[in-house]
């Protein structure tokens, strides 16, 4: 219970700081994302209807945030970061039960891959609205950088929420499982 509410906390302070962290120049001006690193640990380590609740959390948050608009036309609107997050976090609850416990390595390759797909679909969703397409340097670095940063915040996050008490019973017996 503790280390749930220390996540929906940190997730909310995380959305605040990233945003007052200064890009990072060896990476073309990528920017460090924190939340979608903190989101893949809740995925992994809470029961499916917690990590339904984190998604939609997560992703109105995120929504908030990111709410662009140009003109008359919204870029990124409300609700499909919701979706995206309710899909991943899905997809690695049930993918986590393959794992017989959840380790940092797993918990990093997951971050950075989520925080890939995340940036991937807000550019195709940005470039599908102004119906032009392009990429050069810059904009393969501005995604792929962000990812590559979560591969390795991922693992400072993941030890220090391992810290709080509490938590979701990682191995379960076989009777368990069958009833």
């Amino acid at each position: 219970m503790i280390r749930t509410l220390v996540l929906f906390i940190t997730i909310y302070l995380a959305l605040l700081a990233q945003e007052f962290i200064p890009p990072a120049p060896f990476l073309d001006g990528a920017r460090l994302l924190l939340v979608p690193a903190l989101f893949c640990y809740g995925a992994l380590w809470l029961p499916f209807p917690g990590v339904l609740m984190l998604a939609l959390y997560t992703g109105l948050l995120s929504d908030l945030s990111l709410l662009q608009v140009d003109g008359n036309q919204v870029e990124i609107g409300l609700g499909w970061t919701m979706l995206f997050y309710v899909f991943i976090g899905s997809v690695l609850h049930i993918l986590r039960q393959t794992f017989p416990t959840l380790r940092w390595e797993i918990h990093s390759l997951a971050s950075g891959s989520i925080t890939l797909l995340l940036l991937l679909a807000q550019y195709l969703m940005v470039c599908l609205r102004r119906e032009s397409f392009f990429v050069d340097g810059t904009v393969f670095w501005q995604i792929m950088g962000p990812a590559l940063m979560a591969l390795f915040i991922a693992i400072p996050i993941y030890f220090f929420l391992k810290l709080f008490p509490g938590g979701f019973a990682w191995r379960r017996s076989r009777d368990e499982l069958t009833s």
